[in-house]
C-alpha cells in the first residue's frame, strides 16, 4: 500500500516571504505619513519659545568676558563687547553640531569637531562651519541680563 502525502501546500515558505517583503514597504509607507504628522503638528518645544532667562547681574562680567550656560537645554554664551553692549548666542556650530567652547588665550571660540574658530562676537573665521553661531536676544531688567529666543 502506498502511503498518500498530504495534499495541502506548504505555507510557511510563503508566509514568512511575505513578512521579509510586507514590513519593509510596511515601515517606507509608513516613513512619509510620519513626516507630514509632524510637519502639520509640531513638537511644542518648536511652538512654544522659551521663557526669558537671567544669565549674569549688570556689571557682573567685565569687557571681554565671556559666561558659558545652557539655555533651552543648549550650550550659549554671553559676551559683554563693550561697557553697554553684551551678546548671546548659542555655542551648537552650525556645521555638524557639535559644541564649541570658549578658549579665553585664543579670545575664540573652538569647535573640536572640525577645527571651526568664532570671534568673541560669534561670527565664523576659520573652518567649516558654514555661519555664524545662532545669536539670542539680550535683555536688560532690574540689573539682569536676560537672553531669550529672538523673535519670541
Amino acid at each position: 500500500m502506498v502511503e498518500k502525502k498530504s495534499q495541502q501546500p506548504d505555507h510557511s515558505r510563503r508566509k514568512l516571504l511575505k513578512l521579509l517583503v510586507g514590513v519593509p514597504v510596511a515601515g517606507a509607507a509608513a516613513t512619509p505619513l510620519l513626516a507630514a504628522a509632524n510637519y502639520v503638528y509640531p513638537p511644542a518645544s518648536l511652538t512654544t519659545p522659551p521663557a526669558p532667562m537671567a544669565v549674569a547681574g549688570v556689571g557682573e562680567l567685565q569687557v571681554g568676558e565671556v559666561k558659558q550656560f545652557v539655555y533651552n537645554k543648549i550650550p550659549a554664551a554671553l559676551v559683554r563687547l563693550d561697557e553697554k553692549e553684551y551678546r548671546a548666542f548659542y555655542r551648537r556650530c552650525p556645521h555638524l553640531g557639535c559644541t564649541a567652547s570658549w578658549e579665553p588665550e585664543n579670545k575664540r571660540f573652538f569647535c573640536p569637531c572640525h577645527n571651526g574658530v568664532f570671534d568673541i562676537e560669534g561670527k565664523n573665521i576659520a573652518g567649516p562651519p558654514p555661519s555664524p553661531l545662532r545669536p539670542l536676544l539680550v535683555l536688560q531688567e532690574n540689573n539682569k541680563i536676560m537672553v531669550q529666543e529672538r523673535g519670541a
